[in-house]
This record gives C-alpha cells, sequence and structure tokens, in this order.
C-alpha cells in the first residue's frame, strides 16, 4: 500500500508543477500560498505555525519562503512582543497574482478520478484516515516515553 499511496504523490506532484509552472511556481510553494490565503488571521501566519502544519522541516520552509519573498508574493514580518517569531503574510502582488493561479487539485481532479467511482473513493478516504490514525498514534507513545 505505502509504495502505491507514494506513487500517487509522485506523480501528483509531477503533474501540478506541469499546472503551476507558467504561474512561476513550484507545489511546494503553491502549498505555502494556498495556507497563508486561507489563513483567517489577518496578521498573517508565524512561519513555526506553517512549519507545523505541512509537517516539512524549518531548513524545508526557509528556502521555499525565501523564494517567495524574493518574488515579491510574501513579506516576513516580526512579531510586536517577540523579534523571533516570523509572520508571513500576503503581499499585494501576491494576492494579485494568486487570484489567478489555478487551483491545481481542481485542475488535476477530473482526470486522477475517472474511472473511479464515488463508492471507491470514499473507502481508499476511509483507508487512509485509518493509517495515518494508527501512525500518528506511534507518534504519540513515542512523547509520552
Amino acid at each position: 500500500m505505502g509504495h502505491w499511496v507514494r506513487r500517487v504523490y509522485h506523480e501528483i506532484t509531477i503533474h501540478t508543477n506541469e499546472v503551476l509552472r507558467p504561474y512561476g511556481l513550484a507545489r511546494s510553494q503553491w502549498e505555502v500560498l494556498y495556507r497563508i490565503a486561507g489563513s483567517d488571521s489577518p496578521d498573517g501566519i508565524t512561519q513555526k505555525e506553517l512549519q507545523t502544519t505541512m509537517k516539512v522541516e524549518s531548513g524545508t520552509l526557509t528556502g521555499i519562503v525565501d523564494s517567495l519573498v524574493k518574488k515579491g508574493w510574501l513579506v516576513r514580518e516580526e512579531h510586536p512582543s517577540d523579534r523571533r517569531i516570523k509572520r508571513l503574510k500576503m503581499t499585494h502582488e501576491g494576492h494579485q497574482s494568486w487570484v489567478d493561479i489555478p487551483n491545481p487539485i481542481e485542475v488535476l481532479r477530473p482526470q486522477m478520478m475517472n474511472g473511479i467511482t464515488s463508492e471507491e473513493e470514499a473507502f481508499v478516504v476511509k483507508l487512509l484516515q485509518k493509517a495515518v490514525l494508527n501512525l500518528n498514534l506511534l507518534d504519540n507513545e513515542g512523547e509520552s516515553k
């Protein structure tokens, strides 16, 4: 099962990058923008919150954020009470560009789900949710030791 989950993830990444290439973005950059754009906070999101949500290493996220800052789509702002905390916000240019970028998941979904019934999809989703929960239990056991 793990092999096929990895294969699907790999194919989604390849095709997502193809959809986003005309906009000068890669999947990981799109995901950062997606999470910031979807944040309820008008003050943006902290880099640490984003790292936790995306489950990526600090260095990995820093590189992605640096590239988006360089493009002028994001800014890092120091937290008013703790300069070590960096808040990420979309710039005006970032917002304007964001609205023109198609959601690659919506673009790819019809092809990916071709020939798969809603019942089959629901079963696979339920199966993968259980697998994630089981693996999260391992994480929690390690924390309690």
